[in-house]
């Protein structure tokens, strides 16, 4: 017998075959639903992060992108901070609250995120790697859109979602603007 598929079984399929289609039909998925994400850099210098976090980051390109481009991740608007700093964080860097679309403040939204996705069909990752994915996310979050590198965090998102605007303009609607 094989794998049992949406109720039907499927003789001679693999888990890795089933899992590998999976991932496909993600990644399609993906690709016809872009997020302004998808269109800034697909990788960064992480050689002054913590081990943990690089490690993460190597797991990021590899897993993540199995169903989406590593871009998704690393230019999302997710910042994850932890619940006690956000008082202090509110005093020393306020312009990050103004804008949700270029930061989304918000204690553990990462940690759900990568659960979320580990949940996926084809989603191929050990909870030990989602947690260095997940360290990786969190530390990247607060070093490259807070403190000294907000401004230009600002000015990147800015531009990814100007440009998004322009170019793809019914899913930036459908993303960004109030329904009626």
């Amino acid at each position: 017998m094989g794998i049992l598929i949406s109720g039907i079984a499927a003789p001679g399929l693999s888990a890795e075959k089933a899992a590998d289609s999976a991932a496909e039909a993600e990644r399609q998925k993906a690709l016809k639903n872009p997020y302004p994400n998808d269109f800034g850099p697909d990788k960064i210098d992480a050689g002054k992060y913590s081990a943990e976090a690089r490690q993460g980051y190597e797991l990021m390109q590899v897993k993540c992108s199995r169903c989406h481009s590593p871009s998704r991740v690393l230019n999302s608007q997710f910042v994850d901070v932890k619940p006690e700093e956000l008082p202090n964080l509110k005093k020393t860097d306020p312009a990050i609250f103004k804008d949700p679309l270029v930061w989304q403040v918000e204690p553990k939204i990462w940690q759900r995120y990568v659960k979320r996705m580990m949940s996926k069909p084809g989603c191929e990752l050990a909870t030990e790697d989602g947690k260095k994915i997940w360290k990786f996310v969190v530390e990247d979050s607060l070093k490259r859109k807070t403190g000294a590198a907000a401004a230009a965090w600002k000015e990147h998102r800015r531009k990814l979602l100007d440009d998004f605007k322009e170019k793809h303009t019914k899913q930036y609607q459908e993303l960004f603007e109030p329904k009626p």
